[in-house]
């Protein structure tokens, strides 16, 4: 399909490269996409078939870079820097160090250089804007053209890093045939208000989700790309991740959802192609019967644990037994001083989050329990630094001059406070029963008659501190996808 394609960096420059073929993170939006005919070609060349998670196409899986940190293409060897599989590679490696991508506004499909390859840096722009004139030629073609329609997700999501050379306008005309050019807002802070306006009007407001608020979210903008539009008088909040774009929340508003499901659907087509990521997160159960009826395919996840306010602020009775003894051990040890969080504490929060981290991974968090810790360094960051424009209240233990532990929620409803965050140090017994309790009567204090504390995310450990304070409910959460 591409053997003509000139080869811009030389194969001795490649060879001591320490940039191509590796990746920091296992799910890596710049891993290279395959096509169904390059997927059966690499897998005839002696790639297993387990890398390829769709063989109609998809993006490779990594795998542990067996000699250094991080990932890499399965097809890559670190020890001769060489591609196992080089003379079937795929497109989206044989355009390297070019790149296909959309560009800021996603209305335009765009041809750029990839600066993270040492030799685009140096190569002078003549040559390099000639090769991009030859490339544009060849892509621009009809047979290409038709590739890039079937497998829109050869097509990447833009990079600030990447310079653009040049729109490729018949490609761009091609993918929006019959399609409604849909242009997404990103998510910002002065979107707070327009977004809980939609989250008080739609379905589910009485026994909400924590997805449904705006700071859930937001503090996990680092690694999702948050973007929203009215589709039908409806907001649809979407969020791109490494494998494409779902939706974070059922469409919001008043009224049937048929028409603007649909119409968000299709916009996931359209960007993702046929990928399984094409989906609606965080559907609640009021919805569920709604959206069934409309011949979608309803998937339960993981559900949200809520206590009843009296029963977390009080801890009585011989069920707390224990969270209550924990909580009078740690004030007849330490007589910690809770207190609000205020932004001046933002330093040793966030010196505390990190001990915190290597607190958990010391008492042998698994890999997915290091993930996810990795992944809420950012959101605990946002959460701390944005506290009184996300509508967050805060709190912190001190022991002695310092803070011990720190929490963050937000109200979903008059009547229901959502636990969004929450540290404590581990050395210090009965401190992190402590701080939740307190942050509990604080709560009902203020008219919190529910108290939610999110999911597990699939961690045993938390399933079972969870499970420590006898849940009143779990409240049903679900996926939603085209059947």
């Amino acid at each position: 399909m591409a053997g003509s394609l000139l080869q811009i960096v030389p194969s001795a420059t490649c060879l001591h490269c320490e940039v191509c073929c590796r990746f920091p993170e296992r799910d890596s939006f710049l891993r290279p996409f395959f096509t169904a005919e390059e997927i059966e070609n690499a897998t005839t060349a002696g790639l297993s078939p387990k890398h390829f998670s769709n063989p109609a196409g998809t993006q490779i899986d990594l795998v542990q870079n067996p000699v250094d940190e991080g990932y890499i293409c399965p097809a890559f060897d670190p020890a001769t820097s060489h591609c196992r599989i080089y003379d079937v590679r795929p497109l989206d490696c044989r355009l390297y160090p070019f790149a296909l991508m959309w560009d800021a506004m996603h209305a335009q499909v765009v041809l750029g250089w990839d600066t993270k390859c040492p030799y685009m840096r140096d190569l002078s722009s003549p040559a390099t804007n000639q090769a991009a004139h030859e490339l544009a030629q060849w892509i621009e073609k009809d047979t290409t053209v038709e590739i890039l329609a079937r497998y829109p997700r050869l097509i990447g999501r833009f990079q600030d890093d990447v310079i653009v050379l040049r729109s490729l306008e018949r490609v761009t005309e091609r993918l929006q045939q019959g399609s409604a050019v849909v242009t997404t807002r990103a998510l910002t802070l002065p979107d707070r208000e327009h977004i809980e306006t939609a989250l008080m009007l739609s379905a589910g407001h009485d026994m909400p989700l924590a997805a449904a608020s705006f700071a859930y979210h937001y503090i996990w903008r680092h690694l999702l790309s948050y973007a929203w539009v009215d589709l039908h008088n409806h907001m649809c909040l979407f969020a791109e991740s490494p494998d494409g774009v779902f939706m974070a929340l059922p469409p919001l508003g008043t009224g049937p959802i048929a028409q603007p499901l649909d119409a968000a659907f299709r916009v996931m087509r359209e960007r993702n192609g046929d990928s399984l990521v094409t989906r609606v997160e965080n559907v609640p159960e009021a919805c569920v019967a709604e959206v069934r009826k409309l011949g979608y395919r309803v998937i339960a996840k993981d559900a949200d644990y809520l206590y009843a306010a009296d029963d977390v602020a009080d801890l009585t009775g011989e069920p707390y037994k224990s969270p209550r003894a924990a909580c009078n051990r740690f004030l007849r040890e330490q007589g910690g001083v809770f207190e609000p969080y205020d932004p001046r504490d933002r330093t040793a929060c966030l010196s505390l989050f990190h001990e915190w981290s290597e607190q958990k991974q010391e008492a042998g968090a698994d890999d997915w329990g290091r993930a996810l810790l990795q992944d809420a360094a950012g959101a605990h960051e946002t959460a701390l630094s944005f506290a009184h424009e996300l509508g967050l209240i805060g709190a912190v233990v001190r022991v002695g001059d310092r803070i011990r532990a720190y929490t963050m929620g937000m109200w979903l409803s008059p009547v229901m406070f959502c636990v969004l965050l929450e540290v404590a140090d581990r050395n210090i017994a009965g401190l992190a029963p402590f701080i939740f309790r307190e942050f509990c009567r604080q709560a009902r204090a203020n008219g919190a008659c529910w108290i939610n504390t999110m999911d597990d995310s699939g961690l045993p450990g938390l399933a079972r501190s969870k499970q420590w304070y006898h849940p009143a409910r779990l409240l049903p959460n679900y996926i939603v996808m085209e059947s």
